[in-house]
């Protein structure tokens, strides 16, 4: 049997850990609403994108940076978190890239080091950006978006894809892998006739180059919200569940160490009543 002095000091240790686990389970709950609450509810870029392509002549649906090049090497983006908690989801997401076609001569770019350590330890060398941070700075989008289109400028990518985690509800998030360059969608909103003439200056490949890329940063933008929304969420229910398994624990160590006590005074009592009678007798 532990001596109960073990048992008791365990207790209080467990106590003193949920009560650490509980104060970082109302932080990271709080963080999720703070966040939640700036998450952008429309996505006014991709208004005025969609509107400028329906002024673009008909020959801007062959642009390179709406149709790609199969013959090129693909580029990935895994969208993972240095945060703690999170290991599970940079595992996940890694697996899901090469399930996707991450593999061989691709282009592997990563957010966080821990993303890049998993990425190393495959034999693969990315190019790391910083993670995203609470705060969702559309200039991060705006960094990875010139790298990738540059990357694509030069012919040494021919389609951009990025692996993150959707987030559908609180309890509910999905890997996803996005497809964003070539900008194909883009093709859609570009008339088949124009219906007004329209001067389009300095050139039109320089006009769907740029569009490319406002629609490449908006899609960015919004992933990372996804991303962040997913991290804080994740962290949240992967709290609750160490403090509930504490709990399960804690209960168990207080009948334990009752039972003990209980077991010890009968000890006590019948030797004091044994003694007496030995004396008395």
């Amino acid at each position: 049997m532990i001596p109960i002095a073990e048992v008791k000091k365990e207790l209080n240790y467990n106590e003193n850990l949920k009560e650490v686990i509980d104060v970082l389970k109302f932080i990271a709950s709080s963080e999720f609403s703070r966040v939640s609450g700036r998450v952008p509810s429309e996505d006014a870029m991709k208004h005025h994108i969609v509107k400028c392509c329906g002024l673009l002549n008909p020959s801007a649906k062959t642009a390179p940076f709406f149709i790609g090049n199969k013959e090129k090497k693909k580029a990935f983006l895994l969208v993972c978190s240095d945060e703690g908690f999170l290991g599970g989801i940079n595992t996940r997401i890694f697996n899901m890239a090469l399930d996707k076609g991450m593999r061989g001569n691709v282009e592997a770019i990563v957010l966080g080091e821990n993303g890049a350590k998993l990425l190393r330890d495959a034999g693969t060398r990315p190019t790391v950006f910083p993670t995203v941070n609470n705060e969702v700075d559309v200039k991060h989008a705006a960094a990875i978006s010139s790298y990738v289109m540059s990357l694509y400028r030069k012919n040494k990518i021919g389609s951009f894809y990025v692996a993150y985690v959707h987030f559908k509800s609180f309890t509910s998030h999905q890997m996803k892998m996005a497809r964003l360059l070539p900008a194909e969608e883009l093709i859609t909103y570009v008339e088949d006739k124009q219906s007004i003439e329209t001067i389009i200056a300095p050139e039109e490949k320089f006009v769907t180059e740029y569009l490319a890329k406002l629609w490449l940063e908006s899609n960015l933008y919004k992933i990372f919200w996804s991303s962040k929304l997913s991290e804080w969420a994740t962290k949240v229910m992967h709290l609750e569940n160490s403090s509930e398994e504490l709990k399960e624990i804690m209960e168990k160590m207080r009948f334990q160490y009752f039972k003990s006590v209980h077991a010890l005074n009968d000890t006590v009592i019948r030797e004091i009543f044994a003694a007496r009678a030995i004396k008395t007798g």
